[in-house]
């Protein structure tokens, strides 16, 4: 046992020491993403300590603005393509909600309601004025049919992406426990590796590199990595490979895996205040829903102007799949809310890739 001591010892300092490089390697790389990649967009205060990164483009002086709201745990990079396509005729509008992305940590629960009043609070400091068209895609959707409800007179017309539908999630769907238990876990085994520098390390081989040490990591944490690896290939790896880095420096820091966690922790309640709300009113109302989906039978429920459009070559994440049918319905949309203002503008159809 005498012998087997400085062994033990060497070997503890070993583990420390990598802890402290893992530490450092993370502090570092944290600041470096901030200053190179936080350059598209700007950070703009709501109140409570909180700024709330926006990202804007397009022309200014043409209405109405578009305005995106992600799904679970994306951030505005999720829109770059869309709002790229648009900006030469349309004023377009991305964020990163609290917790998420660039933004500060969330401070109220993310629920549907908290998160809409953010977003409200936002558009009003960074003095961008209604009317607007709201597209939300999955808990997004939530999130914008939430707004319009609250703010009908500055909401021109609303397209929901796949919007999450609450009879699927807790409390209504007790299989869906498990899931949500599940992926809070992973979730919090993230955070942890985050703070020393492995999902840094992992996440820069994935986006940015060979991928050797994410596989490697995938392989050591078993079907369960081997899953969220499946997700992240199949659906961020249809984003632009230039936000790639912006992507890793997300996943790579600790605030993103809090973020993640308060949202998944919300998620009972969420479905719970949106199980049935009332219709929206005197506001167009598009719902992209994938092939494979079960068709919304209840239309009314969403409002009496509320249309459905199956998008025949998609999965869960429409607007990666088929952005030109996303691109087609809110252009579709606003010359719907131009002819019931009787103010028409002239857009022409865009093709992704314009």
């Amino acid at each position: 046992m005498i012998i087997l001591l400085p062994v033990l010892a060497t070997a503890a300092a070993l583990v420390a020491l990598a802890l402290l490089a893992g530490s450092i390697y993370q502090f570092v790389g944290s600041l470096l993403d901030r200053k190179r990649l936080r350059t598209s967009g700007r950070l703009v205060p709501i109140g409570n300590r909180r700024r709330l990164y926006l990202v804007e483009k397009g022309p200014k002086e043409r209405g109405p603005i578009v305005v995106f709201e992600s799904g679970f745990g994306a951030t505005s990079l999720n829109w770059v393509h869309i709002q790229d396509a648009l900006a030469d005729q349309l004023h377009t509008v991305a964020y990163d909600r609290c917790g998420l992305g660039w933004s500060s940590p969330c401070r109220s629960e993310r629920t549907p309601a908290h998160v809409a009043a953010e977003l409200h609070a936002l558009l009003h400091a960074a003095g961008i004025q209604p009317p607007w068209i709201l597209v939300g895609h999955s808990f997004g959707g939530l999130v914008m049919q939430r707004f319009a409800l609250d703010r009908p007179t500055e909401t021109a017309a609303l397209l929901l992406i796949d919007p999450m539908r609450p009879i699927e999630w807790p409390p209504f769907n007790a299989a869906a426990d498990r899931r949500i238990a599940r992926a809070q876990r992973l979730t919090h085994i993230g955070g942890i590796c985050a703070r020393i520098g492995l999902t840094r390390l992992a996440a820069r081989s994935h986006f940015c590199g060979s991928a050797s040490i994410s596989g490697a990591l995938i392989r050591l944490a078993g079907p369960q990595g081997e899953y969220l690896a499946t997700r992240l290939n199949t659906e961020i790896g249809k984003m632009p490979a230039r936000v790639r880095p912006s992507i890793a420096a997300h996943w790579s820091a600790p605030r993103f895996y809090r973020g993640l966690l308060a949202h998944l922790r919300a998620v009972s309640a969420t479905a719970a205040a949106m199980y049935d709300p009332e219709p929206i009113r005197n506001i167009p109302v598009a719902i992209l829903t994938p092939a494979g989906a079960t068709p919304i039978a209840n239309l009314h429920q969403y409002g009496p102007q509320s249309r459905q459009i199956v998008a025949e070559q998609s999965l869960h994440w429409i607007h990666l799949d088929e952005p030109d049918l996303a691109i087609r319905t809110i252009l579709d949309l606003i010359d719907q809310a131009d002819s019931e203002t009787r103010e028409p503008r002239a857009v022409r159809t865009l093709a992704f890739g314009d």
